[in-house]
């Protein structure tokens, strides 16, 4: 975190020690680029960039020194850019996003619509980042220096168009209000601390926004393990996150992972890419290497999808279906572990994995339905997690899942080109496992224990033919 714009509000021009800062982390990438022959970089500096008097000087000099251009993006790009930082590794959301840097806030319309390269971005860039709005050593400020910038924030965001009214969810994107995310998950005791799509209330944010720089100011600039650099821009983080929830009334906040950089990437991908769920390849690549998963994923896709009407899993139809895709891309994890341990660690690594598109209630489920292919029985390891965010209902139906792929497993030894020659049905109130006359001698006490035992599950009766 260089904090280019720290002094901009003061004097005009960039950080002294902000530029020293970036320009020996711009040396470091360059050379990291150049060892391993990379192609054109892709860069997206910011607001500071835009409106410091001695930028273009300081865009010069790091191209001399380094080779990399790094003139600013406009506000307006910025702004649609961070939208489809948004939309690029899930395209379901719709809302309002808001983008905090150091010396801006970008807000956004944010739709699938956006993904259309003919298609306007609505936005807009404010000079409302900490530096721009306040400037100077932040951490020196007390909870009356905040109170007193109310009514300069309100008519700032009174001033935006009256088209990005009426949205629902306001997605937060930006380093201030992840780590104020995380503060919030650890005073609450969250179970799964994981950001990237943490969702708050309003009244629950509009509190936490409010501690942050009033009672709680002086606990977050000494907060256990952050970085001072960091901890300083919190209490504006949240005063400006209030000022946000008063003005826009959304229904619900949602944290983001992904923006400017994410959109960079996505922007700049072939359109066919762009068009794939970025759920199900996140969850092939991250099974990469386990040999039982190779190839294993799809053909198991095809053998479960018969009990998609009968496992609502209640996400959706669009989402039960690439939730049950995802399982199966997933089902060669654990192999290779001590048996007793599999499920466990299995679990930790599906709810962790470094892969988009997911909420925490369908990560939770996910990894709740391949921790039990392992054990029907014992109870997961993340106390209270899953009591916290799934229903009743999806716990049953991630029972199922997992003893569905089970079955899928016995019955073949994960071998993609065996489970294409069996079927699994339902036929009015029985489950049918069905396979070619050859193959007949596979149907052994095992996979016929393990029929019966699914459609037990489903409460229904066991077909073999």
């Amino acid at each position: 975190m260089a904090g280019l714009g720290r002094d901009l509000r003061d004097t005009g021009c960039l950080s002294v020690s902000g530029k020293q800062k970036c320009r020996a982390a711009l040396a470091r990438f360059s050379k990291i680029i150049k060892a391993r022959g990379l192609g054109q970089p892709l860069i997206g500096a910011t607001a500071a960039m835009r409106e410091a008097e001695d930028a273009p000087d300081f865009v010069a000099q790091v191209k001399q020194e380094t080779g990399l251009d790094i003139s600013p993006v406009s506000g307006t790009e910025e702004a649609r850019l961070s939208a489809l930082g948004l939309l690029s590794n899930n395209d379901r959301r719709q809302g309002l996003g808001a983008d905090l840097g150091g010396a801006s806030l970008e807000i956004m319309q944010v739709g699938p619509e956006l993904r259309d390269p003919n298609s306007k971005a609505l936005g807009v860039s404010l000079p409302l980042g900490p530096f721009d709005a306040i400037g100077g050593n932040l951490s020196e400020l007390l909870s009356a220096d905040y109170i007193a910038r109310v009514s300069k924030l309100d008519s700032v965001l009174g001033s935006v168009s009256g088209d990005l009214d009426g949205e629902e969810t306001l997605y937060l994107i930006g380093g201030a209000w992840r780590n104020l995310a995380s503060v919030h998950q650890q005073k609450s005791n969250y179970p799964m601390r994981t950001l990237q799509g943490y969702r708050l209330s309003p009244e629950v944010a509009e509190t936490l926004a409010h501690w942050a720089y009033t009672d709680g100011l002086v606990e977050l600039l000494n907060w256990p393990g952050m970085r001072k650099a960091r901890a300083e821009t919190l209490p504006y983080a949240g005063l400006i996150l209030e000022r946000l929830i008063k003005r826009f009334k959304p229904k619900s906040i949602v944290i983001s992972m992904a923006g400017l950089r994410e959109g960079l990437v996505w922007d700049s991908l072939p359109e066919p890419v762009k068009s794939r769920d970025a759920l199900i390849d996140g969850c092939r690549d991250f099974a990469r290497g386990f040999v039982q998963a190779e190839h294993f994923g799809p053909p198991l896709y095809r053998f479960l999808s018969p009990l998609l009407p009968v496992l609502p899993c209640g996400f959706g139809d669009r989402n039960d279906a690439r939730l049950l895709q995802a399982a199966c891309h997933l089902a060669g994890l654990g192999k290779n572990l001590h048996p007793d341990h599999r499920a466990e660690l299995v679990f930790e690594d599906v709810l962790y994995a470094p892969v988009a598109g997911l909420t925490h209630a369908e990560r939770a489920f996910l990894s709740l339905s391949l921790f039990r292919t392992y054990t029907a029985k014992r109870q997961p390891p993340v106390s209270g997690l899953i009591d916290e965010l799934l229903t009743e209902d999806q716990r049953y139906v991630a029972a199922c899942i997992g003893e569905a792929i089970r079955l899928a497993i016995v019955v073949t030894g994960r071998t993609p080109s065996l489970l294409s020659e069996f079927e699994l049905s339902v036929r009015g109130e029985a489950l049918y496992l069905s396979t070619t006359p050859d193959l007949s001698p596979m149907l052994t006490e095992q996979v016929k224990y393990r029929v019966k035992k699914l459609a037990k599950l489903l409460e229904m009766n066991a077909g073999f033919d």
